[in-house]
């Protein structure tokens, strides 16, 4: 499958990413590590597609079953609104995200990447917050100084929490709400936000099936393609009617006809 061509403009200059990195280190929070052995437990990740909250019954179903559950950025209140408080949060984006968190609590461990806004420390105050490093070229690796665990895998908070589960040592992951299109009506989010520019994109040539994203949409599809490339173990069940879904399901077509 071709990949697109796509100039994508990252959230955040060099200096301020600096700058949010040195002092979330000085912090002293603790920070993520490896984790002491590997097991074979399934992780539910619940990032903020459109089609996500059509899926709550079955993450209360995974809930009951025993399995963890992690939050993306905006998913988090939409769970525990749902009575689903998450196990974990993961945010690696630059801006104030907070609004997706204002139903903060005790269970939940909010994983911030420490290329995030001083505001997101400081509104989780008091709450379970564990220290995580963002990988990027250049100067932000220089921020973090030497021997930190940086993880990489992709531009957005959803596709580093595969990478930060893969280090904690889950090799299955259901992922719900990693839509990563624009639903029928136009929706990039199942809070009603609107994409802005949109671009169309066939899985499976020109006759394939057509979805409509937006640029940072259609970088996180190709770059949910390169996990396999280096995680060779990962077993990933996407649900829902979204591009990434597709992808998949081509991909597991290919699989059985070769």
């Amino acid at each position: 499958m071709k990949p697109l061509e796509i100039t994508v403009q990252a959230a955040g200059t060099p200096e301020e990413l600096c700058s949010n990195i040195r002092s979330a280190l000085a912090r002293g929070l603790p920070e993520l590590t490896l984790a002491p052995i590997t097991h074979d437990a399934t992780m539910v990740l619940v990032a903020s597609g459109w089609s996500m909250p059509d899926y709550i019954n079955d993450i209360k179903a995974h809930r009951a079953s025993g399995h963890v559950i992690g939050a993306v950025k905006g998913a988090h209140d939409f769970l525990c609104k749902n009575g689903v408080e998450p196990d974990f949060w993961v945010n690696l984006d630059p801006r104030d995200r907070t609004n997706g968190i204002q139903r903060k609590n005790d269970r939940t461990l909010y994983m911030v990447a420490s290329r995030c806004p001083s505001v997101t420390f400081d509104f989780l105050q008091g709450k379970r917050v564990m220290l995580w490093h963002s990988w990027a070229e250049g100067p932000e690796m220089e921020a973090m100084g030497p021997g930190k665990l940086a993880i990489g895998g992709g531009t957005t908070s959803g596709l580093r929490a595969i990478n930060i589960g893969y280090i904690m040592g889950f090799r299955k992951f259901v992922l719900y709400g990693y839509d990563s299109c624009n639903s029928p009506d136009g929706r990039k989010r199942f809070t009603g936000e609107l994409p802005g520019l949109t671009v169309d994109i066939w899985v499976g040539g020109p006759t394939g099936k057509k979805f409509n994203a937006n640029a940072a949409m259609a970088q996180q599809a190709n770059e949910f393609q390169k996990l396999f490339e280096v995680m060779p173990d990962l077993k990933i069940e996407v649900v829902g009617p979204g591009l990434i879904a597709e992808i998949m399901r081509c991909r597991q077509d290919t699989a059985q006809a070769a």
